[in-house]
């Protein structure tokens, strides 16, 4: 037996591949980029009818029963037609969909077993058979089917390129899982028990700031608010995608004191205020002595300056847990080198700016 971290395989061999790929790229781009797809076709001579090789409701009864369905017109080795099938989709990576040619009678093909709702990825068969003048009847189908498949993955709007996009970019970095021990992370979103959760690499954190302790109270309250300076209603305004993936928030001082643990959001995304505006919406809703330590610290060009509000309470479960700011910091600049994480600079911004970091990477920062 190998170790842990060894692999045992053998290798197959299809009779046909068709290797599909965008024209822009080389092959080896598609490969590394998962834009490779493959379709692989095996010719079955000793397959009569379709029964022989996919079988039919008594099977999948006798499979339910744990008895074995009577046929006599179907042997294991025939049976073995299918398996190797579902061999090639499972062990040749980038595997589209694996299908059989036989030489049944055309207009016998089975539909194709599409894991999913689409064309691909998929199992099936086609029945091929040579009539009276050499010409292979049933292989219209073939070329119908091969038609599908290559307008089906020139199509840049189904769950299989978006499941190929997030194969890619969660397999280029190399990263190992993050070890964060006992700490709980649900399995659902915030918008319900019916969403999965964000994976950790794609849940965002919001890194905002506080200047004293009536503030982080404010922050935490269990109708708390947290807001951060966008910047100023001259120019353009740009706010990050990344805030939109905000699910939760660890307050900072300018000075590098991180608060314990996670804020959790009471509503999903964000809201936009001019300073007027949120000098109102914290009288009207917010408790405690926050909002009079923020009046005090702001100024009062108040159409000028545009804040975002999240409306935040406390983590229970994480409350305890303590971060360890430099480290924070240092995963905040590693994560911004990329350039689609690069920081917003807006126009008149004289705050320190919000910094966001995946879930995933601020596990990375615990003691």
């Amino acid at each position: 037996m190998g170790s842990k971290n060894e692999h045992w395989t053998r290798g197959v061999q299809p009779d046909y591949t068709i290797s599909i790929w965008p024209a822009e790229y080389s092959r080896e781009e598609a490969e590394r980029n998962e834009l490779m797809a493959h379709v692989h076709f095996d010719a079955k001579y000793r397959v009569d009818n379709i029964r022989e090789l996919l079988g039919d409701t008594a099977d999948d009864e006798a499979f339910e029963r744990d008895t074995e369905a009577i046929q006599e017109n179907r042997t294991a080795a025939k049976y073995s037609d299918l398996l190797k099938m579902h061999a090639y989709r499972d062990a040749v990576r980038r595997t589209a969909g694996a299908y059989v040619l036989y030489p049944g009678n055309p207009g016998d093909n089975k539909s194709p077993y599409n894991c999913f709702h689409e064309i691909l990825l998929a199992l099936g068969a086609f029945a091929i058979r040579p009539n009276a003048e050499g010409e292979a009847g049933g292989i219209d189908s073939v070329a119908k089917f091969l038609d599908d498949i290559i307008e089906h993955l020139a199509n840049r709007t189904t769950a299989r390129e978006r499941v190929t996009y997030h194969l890619a970019e969660a397999y280029t970095a190399k990263e190992q899982p993050v070890n964060y021990g006992s700490m709980a992370l649900s399995e659902s979103d915030i918008y319900g028990r019916d969403y999965r959760a964000l994976p950790p690499a794609e849940e965002m954190v919001l890194i905002a700031w506080y200047e004293n302790t009536a503030q982080l109270a404010l922050a935490r309250h269990e109708n708390g608010f947290v807001y951060v300076r966008l910047g100023r209603r001259q120019g353009a305004l740009h706010v990050h995608p990344n805030l939109a993936s905000v699910r939760r928030i660890i307050m900072r001082t300018p000075g590098g004191d991180v608060a314990s643990g996670f804020l959790c959001l009471r509503e999903s995304g964000f809201r936009i205020f001019t300073r007027s505006q949120l000098r109102i919406e914290l009288k009207q809703h917010a408790k405690g002595q926050g909002v009079a330590a923020w009046e005090a610290f702001a100024g009062h060009d108040d159409e000028e300056h545009i804040y975002a509000l999240f409306k935040t309470a406390s983590d229970p479960v994480s409350e305890s847990q303590e971060w360890r700011g430099e480290s924070l910091m240092d995963k905040i600049e590693c994560f911004e080198s990329d350039v689609r994480n690069k920081p917003i600079a807006n126009v008149g911004r004289t705050s320190p700016y919000p910094r966001i970091l995946p879930l995933r990477d601020v596990l990375r920062t615990k003691y």
